[in-house]
C-alpha cells in the first residue's frame, strides 16, 4: 500500500456526533478537522471503536466539524502495518500526545482471574482496557436510568 495514494477527504466519513452510525468493520480511521488530518488509529470494528474512543470528550469540544474517515481492511492482520504507514505519512498532531478531556481514574477491586480474563479479552480485541470499562459503565448507567424511568413512569 503506497500512502501517497490515499486521500482521506475522499473516504466514507460521517461528523463525530454521528458516530453511532459507523460500520461494524476493520479499519483504519482518521479524524479529520476540515482538511487537516488529526488523528489516525486502527481497530477491528469502527463502530464498537467509537462508543467510548479515548479521545472522545478531546475531540467534542474541538469544533463542530470534526468527521471520522475510514479505509476498510478485509485483511484485519494488515490494520498495524497501514496505521504505521499513514501516522509516518500524514504525522496527525493528536497521535502520540496526551489525551486532555473530561476523564477521570476509577481505582476497582475485582478478583485476579477476572483481570486476567479482562485483559486478555481486551488484547484480542484490540482495545485499551479503560475505554472498555468505560463503555461498560456507561451501558450500565443507561440501564439502571431506563430502570428508574420506568419505575417512575408507572407510580404515576
Amino acid at each position: 500500500m503506497n500512502p501517497n495514494t490515499i486521500k482521506p477527504l475522499t473516504l466514507p466519513s460521517l461528523l463525530l456526533a454521528d458516530r453511532s452510525q459507523l460500520p461494524a468493520c476493520p479499519a483504519v480511521y482518521f479524524v479529520l478537522d476540515g482538511d487537516a488530518v488529526l488523528y489516525i488509529g486502527r481497530t477491528r470494528n469502527l463502530q464498537q471503536r467509537w462508543l467510548a474512543h479515548h479521545r472522545w470528550y478531546q475531540l467534542k469540544v474541538m469544533s463542530g466539524n470534526i468527521r471520522i474517515a475510514w479505509l476498510e481492511c478485509s485483511d484485519a492482520s494488515l490494520l498495524v502495518a497501514i496505521e504505521k504507514a499513514l501516522i509516518e505519512h500524514f504525522q496527525p498532531s493528536l497521535n502520540r500526545t496526551r489525551v486532555e478531556g473530561e476523564q477521570n481514574t476509577i481505582k476497582l477491586v475485582i478478583p485476579k482471574a477476572l483481570k486476567i480474563r479482562f485483559k486478555a479479552l481486551c488484547v484480542r480485541a484490540e482495545r485499551d482496557m479503560s475505554s472498555v470499562g468505560g463503555q461498560l459503565i456507561e451501558n450500565w448507567c443507561q440501564e439502571q436510568e431506563q430502570a428508574q424511568a420506568k419505575r417512575d413512569e408507572s407510580n404515576t
